[in-house]
């Protein structure tokens, strides 16, 4: 049986990279009891397989993981004895099953929403111009480096929905593959316009969620309500 887990990385977590994090899995699933599907091979490994790793430092509250498990496990039971063996930070918020040839989560990624908190120092008023500039604007290039290549991009086609409310900032951007642009890549930008030099120290990043084609959550897309 394919599944769905949604889950929390928040408090000291938000530290672990990508490997730490699937590592810690592994064994969440051993000590819960959880029976699962192996890959075949001289190394056999659990088939799991994560939506769209977050950077170091960054808390979500709208984390994906599929993965493979021995068919007739009740998933209430297996949400809830992963999460007596989790510990602080980890949370599994629903486990759901698969439709049958679901897509990868991966590639169902299209659209992630973030919550950005300023710090108290910086005037509101600040941020709201800021705001409003980069609303005016016909475009606003950055440039982005990535493993294969380097180019400038326009955010401005990336944001989806952005607004602000006392000194939290929320946005939807579009996701996954090249489409991608980071939520710290648009608070840069912000302090740019405001004139502020920008210190990653100065904002705290929340990913809320992450969807599909229609801004669908991933825990709804191609998955099975119980």
């Amino acid at each position: 049986m394919k599944i769905r887990i949604k889950f929390t990385k928040e408090a000291s977590v938000k530290y672990l990279g990508h490997l730490d994090i699937m590592r810690f899995f592994q064994r969440c699933f051993n000590r819960a009891g959880v029976k699962m599907v192996y890959s075949e091979g001289f190394n056999p490994h659990q088939k799991m397989s994560f939506a769209m790793p977050l950077g170091l430092g960054i808390e979500s509250r709208g984390e994906y993981l599929d993965c493979e498990i021995a068919d007739g496990q009740n998933l209430e039971e297996v949400k809830n004895k992963m999460n007596l063996v989790s510990g602080d930070g980890f949370h599994i918020l629903s486990v759901r099953e698969l439709k049958e040839n679901a897509c990868k989560v991966m590639a169902a990624v299209r659209f992630a929403s973030y919550q950005i908190l300023f710090d108290a120092a910086i005037k509101e008023c600040a941020i709201e111009h800021s705001i409003k500039e980069l609303h005016s604007r016909g475009s606003y290039l950055v440039h982005k480096k990535t493993k294969k290549k380097e180019q400038d991009v326009d955010i401005l086609p990336q944001i989806i929905n952005l607004s602000y409310q006392g000194q939290t900032l929320l946005i939807t951007l579009r996701a996954g593959g090249d489409q991608n642009i980071k939520a710290e890549t648009v608070a840069s930008v912000l302090f740019d316009l405001m004139g502020i030099d920008y210190h990653r120290e100065k904002i705290t990043i929340m990913r809320l969620e992450l969807f599909a084609e229609d801004l669908v959550p991933l825990e709804d897309f191609e998955t099975i309500r119980t």
